[in-house]
């Protein structure tokens, strides 16, 4: 391979993951105000599913390819960035906004009205190299291991907005996760009971094995919902009260459940629908109970640096349960697609 080519992890056309190929690509050039990245690692996200499945129809050309949390090292540096340098080491901010409009003047950069994400409007980090805005960088420490990094960014920031930001949660509170195992989810668990000091944790999972890891992770109630109604569990173990906050990047089936599973005045926030965008739901709870529902997706600059914060400093710990080279990625995205891992699966190149 010459050196203006790369390789890549993507695609030409839509379908499943099988049309997921090691591709040869040209290599990118940064912008003035860009830095390209040497990639050292990639972390899988369910939005690399969705890309190449076309649900959102966001592709923007082919070849495509996904990867929203990206650690590696400074390779080249545009003539208008200042403060970076090759060697560099680095982690990738993956939310990108036009830091111009009525949102983004707010610092609330999720909102943008031209946001976008890589790996899922912009080609992400299944490359070798990824051209990125100097903005959009953060340094990891020299004592923190890239691939470790790597599976922070888009996991950490979404679980840190949903529940401190937009849920709300304090130090009295009773919070359920619905789907507490994968990879958005660990780091809930760990920011409501390291950082935000919830009450009592309430989390579910599939199987005795995810159920034993969670418990260790610091969820006080395990629910199995393969054996049982996780909304029925919740009432009887709050003696009919329900939890103050439930937290929901599942949907599909689990989102009438959710909703039952609150007290009067409790918030529900939903960044995800893996199991499906379109549940049904019930309205009489909604305002009977006078629940709160909010939407939630990525995070704000500012959030993304306080999840890093947080990461860095080893209050919270990314939960990688492998690390495969670039080449494995069918074997990755199978694992993904089968809800096999706990935490996460990252993509690692030398």
């Amino acid at each position: 391979m010459s050196t203006d080519e790369m390789r890549a992890v993507g695609f030409h056309e839509h379908g499943d993951i099988d049309q997921l190929e090691l591709l040869s690509v040209p290599r990118p050039q940064p912008g003035p105000e860009e830095v390209l990245v040497d990639v050292k690692a990639a972390a899988l996200n369910h939005q690399d599913l969705i890309a190449v499945r076309e649900l959102d129809h966001y592709i923007p050309d082919y070849p495509f390819w996904g990867g929203g949390g990206t650690a590696g090292v400074v390779a080249e540096c545009g003539e208008r960035v200042e403060d970076w340098a090759p060697g560099d080491r680095v982690v990738v901010n993956p939310a990108l906004s036009c830091d111009q409009c009525e949102f983004c003047l707010q610092g609330e950069q999720s909102m943008c009205a031209v946001y976008e994400v890589f790996g899922e409007h912009r080609k992400g980090g299944f490359a070798e190299y990824i051209p990125v805005p100097q903005e959009n960088l953060l340094t990891v420490p020299d004592d923190y291991d890239l691939q470790t990094a790597a599976a922070a960014p888009m996991a950490a920031g979404t679980a840190w907005r949903a529940l401190a930001d937009r849920a709300r949660v304090r130090p009295d509170d009773d919070v359920l996760i619905v789907g507490a195992t994968g990879g958005v989810g660990s780091y809930a668990v760990q920011f409501a009971t390291k950082v935000l000091n919830a009450r009592t944790l309430y989390g579910t999972t599939s199987s005795e094995e995810k159920a034993a890891f969670l418990r260790d992770l610091g969820v006080d109630h395990v629910i199995n919902y393969t054996e049982e109604d996780f909304d029925s569990r919740i009432w009887e173990l709050t003696d009919e009260r329900g939890v103050d906050v439930c937290y929901n990047n599942v949907g599909g089936d689990t989102w009438v459940p959710s909703l039952r599973s609150l007290t009067h005045g409790g918030r529900l926030v939903l960044s995800g629908s893996t199991a499906g965008p379109n549940p049904v739901s019930e309205l009489r709870l909604m305002f009977v109970r006078q629940l709160e529902i909010y939407g939630s997706t990525t995070h704000s600059r500012t959030e993304f640096e306080t999840a890093m914060g947080f990461v860095f400093d080893g209050t919270v710990e990314p939960v990688v349960q492998e690390q495969l080279p670039l080449e494995e990625f069918e074997r990755a995205f199978r694992m993904m697609d089968q809800r096999e891992l706990f935490g996460k699966v990252v993509l690692t190149q030398d």
